[in-house]
């Protein structure tokens, strides 16, 4: 999204199942270097670099805003150039589970380097990661990457532990979020909450842009009862668009206790308002 049009909430649907062996090996890349966990001011991003030499691949894994989302980028002189967009499944061996996300494709400007990179994927499928872990990227029937994650189930561990600090310091209510047996569920798609029609004229013809990260509160009964900017696009009409449009469009199946009964929730994600191309 950083080079695409104003696509506000993109959450592509996670599909989770034991499937068949690929049918060719690829080699498995072995860990080149650490694992590191940097702590930004949007996000924390967890690195490594598998393989070496023309081999070698670049994985970011980064939690920002979304409580139950990452963004992921693989990046090396062999991967290829797969276009705008690209249908990328990640998965476990040997468990054989996979997700499929929504990605997109790019060059890096003067280097050699290609990279492929998806946002908003559901961490359902990290929860089965091991300390001992094979990660396979398959794309477009021209990507096939294997990568040993060792210590991979620490690292995530440690990335959470960085996400929820995050949250925390903007003011996120992380500690009610965790305590919830059932998390409040978007009704319908939030892609559909905001879109280009709904950016302000006079920002888009100045080219003013921005990321807005907001938390919902919500009633038991799963409706919007409030709307807290916790980072700013550093623009006030579109932080105000943002959570003009949440209170007006915003639907949720209630969150749920201990004991499955509705309570009152929170509600954390994005928008990024980017001039469409």
């Amino acid at each position: 999204m950083d080079s695409f049009s104003f696509k506000p909430f993109v959450l592509p649907a996670l599909l989770l199942c034991q499937a068949p062996a690929h049918a060719a090996d690829s080699p498995v890349l072995a860990p080149a270097t650490p694992w590191k966990v940097d702590y930004a001011k949007e996000e924390c991003r967890l690195l490594r670099t598998f393989g070496t030499g023309e081999n070698a691949v670049t994985m970011r894994l980064a939690r920002g805003s979304g409580v139950q989302s990452f963004d992921m980028v693989i990046a090396g002189t062999k991967v290829p150039r797969l276009g705008d967009e690209v249908k990328v499944t990640m998965k476990l061996e040997p468990q054989g589970t996979l997700a499929e996300f929504d990605g997109y494709s790019m060059g890096v400007p003067n280097r050699p380097e290609k990279f492929i990179r998806w946002y908003d994927g559901s961490p359902e499928i990290l929860a089965g990661i091991t300390d001992d872990q094979q990660v396979r990227l398959l794309a477009d029937k021209k990507l096939d990457v294997v990568m040993r994650w060792s210590d991979g189930k620490a690292a995530l561990a440690a990335l959470q532990t960085c996400h929820d600090d995050l949250l925390k310091s903007w003011g996120a209510n992380i500690a009610e979020i965790r305590a919830l047996k059932v998390q409040p569920q978007p009704i319908g798609s939030p892609g559909r909450w905001a879109t280009n029609a709904d950016y302000p004229m006079r920002e888009m013809h100045r080219e003013i842009q921005g990321t807005v990260t907001f938390q919902l509160k919500l009633d038991a009964t799963g409706a919007v009862e409030n709307c807290l900017i916790l980072l700013s696009s550093d623009s006030a009409v579109l932080d105000e668009q943002s959570c003009k449009l949440m209170r007006q469009r915003a639907k949720f199946k209630p969150a749920r206790d201990a004991n499955d009964k509705p309570v009152t929730s929170f509600y954390v994600n994005r928008i990024r308002w980017q001039i469409p191309k």
